[in-house]
């Protein structure tokens, strides 16, 4: 180590200084000769972006507007008990389908069958006094003649005895006697006159007792048939409340079901699009609509609007119709409504991939991006199945029309043209 420290240093004392930069230089142009050159610049690419366009055709379009409906049945019955009874037989279970008439829920009817009875007693008793009243009348007609016969006589029989006293020929006891006879004949007449007189009001009193009578015993009659507890319509049960041995009291409600036939979709239509179709049902346009359930299609018809806004609503609630009445519904259940709007003119669909935000598309014109503002209209289905836009924009047709999303579409931006895929978008479109 201190042999070559010395030998750096006798060669540092006798080399000169002009020597070893002349060296350092030499070894550093070598160097650079010696490097490799950089490599050939690219030439610059086109930095356009390539776009597709599809040419406007507006032309007469009926959109379709998605709305989120749910079954519902108008006729939808809580069937309830009127009596107090025990559960004697339940018939169906939940989910069933009914007809009308059909027994539900059967109660037990001894004690309601008694009270029937009861009355039906009293009614029988009452027809009978009613009879009766009808034959003491015609009874009463013949005695009154017979009793004013007889009230005839005796009248006679005392002015002949009264004679007889006044020419001193009879007794004053046989006068008085026939005096006597002749008031209670007259008595007894006045009696039967008064039964007869009073026949009107006793057969009144008699057909009123009969018309209670007959409403009390209907009524009995009545809660006997409700131990019965019968559809009121075909439909299908949604719920049971009852079960063999339970104690039910009036108002208990036993059994719900809905009415097969008036089966709708409530649906609200925003406000938006209340103008159009409120002058459609007033035209008596017929607006139809597909209900989807998972993979299912009903198809169903604008029957009404609701009476009433809820609290919140941003729309008024459309009532669907179902055109095709189907069994295997159940109330309830949720989807997408796709309603069909009247035609509007000098509309025209684009895919989604065209919009823009809510209000924009941009038409391509010698190579540069042009804005053009649009009012949304809603949806419409293609043959391929896709959901396109409809929209009214001031273009002109056949004006190619952007239909790429670009991160940085700006009105003026230079674009390049898809030549190889225009000319099918255009073919897709025009068969659409």
């Amino acid at each position: 180590m201190n042999t070559l420290r010395a030998a750096l240093t006798t060669l540092r004392t006798k080399t000169p200084l002009p020597l070893i930069i002349l060296a350092g230089t030499m070894l550093v142009i070598t160097l650079l000769v010696l490097k490799p050159s950089a490599p050939p610049k690219k030439p610059a690419l086109d930095l356009l972006p390539l776009v597709q366009t599809l040419p406007a055709a507006p032309q007469a379009h009926r959109p379709t507007v998605t709305l989120y409906g749910r079954l519902e049945s108008p006729r939808e019955s809580n069937l309830s008990s009127t009596i107090n009874a025990y559960v004697a037989r339940v018939l169906v279970e939940e989910g069933h389908w009914v007809r009308a008439g059909d027994i539900i829920v059967e109660l037990e009817d001894s004690d309601v069958r008694l009270i029937y009875q009861q009355r039906q007693a009293e009614l029988e008793d009452l027809e009978a006094q009613l009879a009766s009243e009808q034959a003491r009348y015609q009874t009463d007609i013949k005695a009154l003649e017979v009793e004013q016969e007889l009230v005839a006589l005796s009248q006679k029989s005392a002015a002949r005895y009264e004679k007889l006293v006044e020419r001193n020929v009879g007794s004053d006891l046989n006068r008085d006697e026939a005096l006597q006879q002749a008031r209670a004949q007259a008595l007894s007449l006045y009696n039967r006159e008064y039964a007869v007189a009073d026949h009107p009001n006793r057969l009144k009193r008699l057909q009123a007792q009969l018309a209670r009578a007959q409403a009390v015993r209907d009524q009995a009659a009545l809660d006997l048939a409700r131990t019965r507890i019968t559809a009121p319509f075909d439909g299908r049960v949604t719920a049971i409340n009852a079960s063999p041995g339970n104690r039910v009291r009036p108002g208990d409600v036993l059994a719900s079901l809905f009415d097969a036939a008036h089966v709708e979709v409530r649906a609200q239509i925003p406000s938006r699009y209340l103008n159009q179709v409120e002058a459609a049902l007033q035209q008596g346009i017929e607006l139809d609509a597909v209900f989807a359930l998972n993979d299912k299609r009903v198809a169903l018809r604008l029957e009404r609007l609701a009476g009433a806004i809820g609290l919140g609503q941003g729309g008024v609630d459309g009532l669907f119709a179902l055109q095709q009445p189907d069994r295997n519904l159940t109330l309830g259940r949720a989807g997408e409504v796709y309603l069909h709007m009247p035609p509007i003119a000098d509309s025209i669909a684009l895919p989604p991939t065209a919009l823009y935000g809510q209000q924009r598309i941009y038409a391509v014109r010698e190579g540069l991006l042009h804005t053009i503002m649009i009012q949304r209209l809603g949806e419409v289905l293609q043959a391929n199945g896709e959901r396109w836009q409809l929209v009214q924009a001031a273009v002109e047709p056949g004006e190619p029309i952007l239909i790429t999303q670009l991160s940085n579409a700006v009105g003026g931006l230079r674009v390049k043209l898809d030549t190889a895929t225009a000319e099918p978008a255009a073919e897709s479109s025009s068969h659409e």
